[in-house]
């Protein structure tokens, strides 16, 4: 196993490298804390793991850029605050938006033939997507969204920790959100909304 330094400078650098080792330990020091804050702001815990699981997907995908971070516990505790904030914001015009996503698959009570295309195209480029994650990344993120296991069930399962599995689990939603960023379906929003947010 790779030696990672405990200097969180030292940690940030490996992880603007794209060192993995180096975001599970910042993962596994920082959960906590960042989903103890979340829970404290939102005051609901499934919303916090939503929102812990979002700082840390947002840690991975702008790792390139956190080499100059000084204080790290301050910088995600902005995050998980601005993310709160933000989907409070997003909270008044949810009706609105849900109307819109159907009415972007459905005509009329029916699913178009064009929609169907698309529902299709998008679903082999999402497995496509989730062929090309690391092997355990795979796993674990097959058998939290198809299987329905819960992140207990598949540590077990898998012979490794919770954290492991939520570390693998961040770490796929941001390559798969990667993958479907220029998708040209606009399918691309409803799985980010309701498949690849899903905790």
């Amino acid at each position: 196993m790779q030696n990672v330094p405990h200097s969180e400078n030292e940690l940030l650098r490996l992880l603007a490298d794209g060192d993995e080792h180096a975001f599970q330990v910042i993962f596994e020091r920082h959960w906590d804390a960042v989903f103890s804050t979340a829970l404290l702001l939102t005051k609901s815990g499934s919303v916090a793991e939503d929102v812990a699981q979002d700082v840390f997907t947002m840690l991975w995908e702008k790792r390139a850029s956190l080499a100059g971070v000084q204080k790290l516990e301050g910088f995600l505790f902005v995050s998980a605050r601005n993310i709160i904030y933000s989907r409070f914001r997003r909270l008044a015009s949810q009706d609105a938006y849900r109307q819109y996503i159907l009415s972007c698959f459905r005509e009329d009570g029916a699913e178009s033939a064009e929609t169907a295309t698309e529902l299709r195209e998008l679903d082999r480029t999402i497995q496509q997507a989730i062929r090309l994650l690391p092997p355990q990344q795979q796993k674990a993120f097959r058998l939290s969204r198809f299987e329905g296991m819960q992140h207990e069930e598949i540590a077990v399962t898998m012979g490794v920790s919770r954290i492991t599995i939520k570390s693998y689990i961040v770490q796929a939603i941001a390559s798969l959100r990667k993958a479907l960023a220029n998708h040209p379906s606009g399918a691309h929003f409803l799985v980010c909304a309701v498949f690849l947010l899903h905790s």
